[in-house]
């Protein structure tokens, strides 16, 4: 298991249910700063029974337990978003929980060291301690089980109407050009 010292380089995104505005939000986030800084991006989709009714089936394009990059920025896939919207590189881990942790590990060393990230994911806060960990819900007030306990864990909770201008985003800040962090 990976070290739980806090990656002060790393803010994770994670949303308490489907739809709730989590890529968006994070789009904007690495908008935000990617004029100034060069920000590396992660999206982590976990492998559960019956995901692909939910997520849609990546087989073809994602073997379950690898590690890809995205190159695409024309592409209908959320990684192709985060490009658009200004990271550096983007990856995409697809993976059951077991896998989670060696798949960070890799990603960890496809880019700089203490580059920022950015990562959308509930599933790595069980196997990382981020700078910030936040999580996006919907007005309707609608949360899956599994993200029970990482909303209870958030440094931040952003409340999305699906037109919501992030305001939250002004209450987040990098220090010393590679630390994320909450300002206070």
């Amino acid at each position: 298991m990976l070290k739980k010292s806090r990656e002060i380089n790393l803010v994770i995104i994670g949303g308490a249910g489907r739809n709730v505005g989590k890529t968006e939000f994070v789009c904007r986030l690495i908008q935000s700063f990617s004029a100034e800084y060069d920000i590396y991006a992660l999206k982590v989709s976990a492998i559960f029974p019956d995901e692909h009714l939910y997520h849609g089936d990546h087989s073809r394009d994602f073997p379950e337990g690898k590690l890809f990059e995205e190159n695409r920025l024309n592409g209908p896939k959320d990684t192709s978003r985060m490009l658009r919207a200004g990271a550096k590189k983007v990856f995409y881990l697809r993976s059951d929980d077991a896998g989670i942790e060696a798949g960070y590990r890799e990603f960890s060393k496809r880019i700089p060291d203490n580059a920022l990230v950015v990562c959308e994911s509930n599933s790595l806060r069980s196997v990382v301690d981020p700078a910030i960990h936040i999580v996006v819900r919907s007005v309707s007030g609608e949360i899956k089980p599994r993200a029970l306990a990482q909303l209870a864990r958030a440094d931040l909770v952003v409340v999305s109407d699906g037109t919501s201008g992030f305001s939250e985003l002004d209450s987040i800040e990098i220090v010393d050009g590679n630390c994320w962090q909450l300002i206070p």
